[in-house]
């Protein structure tokens, strides 16, 4: 074989071989792209503002268990949470409290459908200065102070306050109480700290927050010791009133109990995969904060 064949079987050799390497890249390439499974991938996490805390620590364990799954956290108000979802700045979400009729229609209308699964319980908590000589609270009588239908406030003596973005607690609070959302007449904080902090100088003030809020505060921190839970009961007359502790919380004692959920679009692997962890192995985080699981844990005994 003469050499200027050679030289042409070299370069053919080499061409087929370029195109194979080629090939070959181009499909680990694309193989990686939509290898995305329940364990792998990234994705942002929208949450509300007062789960941030117990939401980290989710992906933190989440992450420990499945290193090449990426998931970064977003902390809005309730307002924020859901509409990143919907413009897909967030692929899954975090919400305390119902969806409002709205936007059960828009999810209803969505296509792909937004699938949305309860991971744990929460609860609204009654909030007042330790001073205030308030020991418990109705239903009832929160409707009262919240609403404004009294003979003056220096009858009562209570200040109503709320926070001004938490859209969600106002449709979950007004609906707990029987009343309109444009119904209810409070004082409105800019955040929860000024709401804290107006709650820690103020004796007549009564404020409601999510019960998460309560260990979700910044630094510097809030005085806390100068604020106490108020127990809540259903009716005025006669019925026990409960804290909202997780055990009153997960037995439905507590009356202003409501759900936390996990939202995500259905066939997103990623968000399915982490949110079956919420409902599975994040049932034991739940457990270790305010929030109270969904269903409880199966635990097996072994009999020696």
């Amino acid at each position: 074989m003469n050499k200027k064949a050679l030289h042409h079987r070299k370069v053919r050799t080499f061409i087929r071989l370029f195109y194979l390497f080629s090939l070959c890249l181009f499909t680990a390439c694309t193989q990686k792209e939509g290898s995305e499974t329940a364990r792998t991938g990234r994705m942002t996490f929208a949450v509300d503002r007062q789960l941030k805390e117990i939401s980290a620590t989710q992906i933190e364990l989440f992450n420990r268990y499945y290193p090449d799954a990426e998931i970064t956290l977003m902390p809005v108000s309730s307002s924020g949470t859901l509409k990143n979802l919907l413009n897909h700045q967030a692929r899954a979400a975090l919400i305390s409290g119902e969806l409002t009729v709205a936007e059960d229609s828009l999810f209803t209308a969505l296509q792909p459908p937004l699938r949305r699964e309860p991971v744990a319980r929460e609860a609204i908590a009654c909030i007042t200065n330790r001073s205030n000589p308030l020991e418990t609270l109705s239903i009832a009588e929160l409707k009262t102070i919240f609403t404004g239908n009294v003979t003056g406030k220096d009858t009562t003596g209570f200040i109503p306050l709320m926070s001004a973005d938490d859209f969600r607690l106002h449709s979950l609070f007004a609906a707990k109480i029987g009343i309109h959302t444009k119904n209810l007449h409070a004082h409105i904080c800019s955040s929860e700290a000024e709401l804290f902090k107006r709650v820690a100088t103020d004796k007549k003030a009564v404020a409601v927050l999510f019960r998460s809020s309560l260990n979700s505060q910044p630094v510097p921190a809030i005085p806390l010791n100068d604020i106490k839970i108020i127990p809540v009961s259903i009716d005025r007359q006669g019925s026990k009133s409960y804290m909202p502790t997780q055990q009153n919380i997960f037995e439905g004692l507590y009356p202003l109990v409501t759900t936390v959920y996990y939202v995500y679009y259905s066939g997103d692997a990623l968000a399915a995969g982490f949110g079956s962890w919420l409902g599975t192995s994040g049932r034991k985080v739940f457990e270790t904060s305010s929030l109270a699981p969904f269903r409880s844990l199966e635990r097996t005994i072994i009999m020696k």
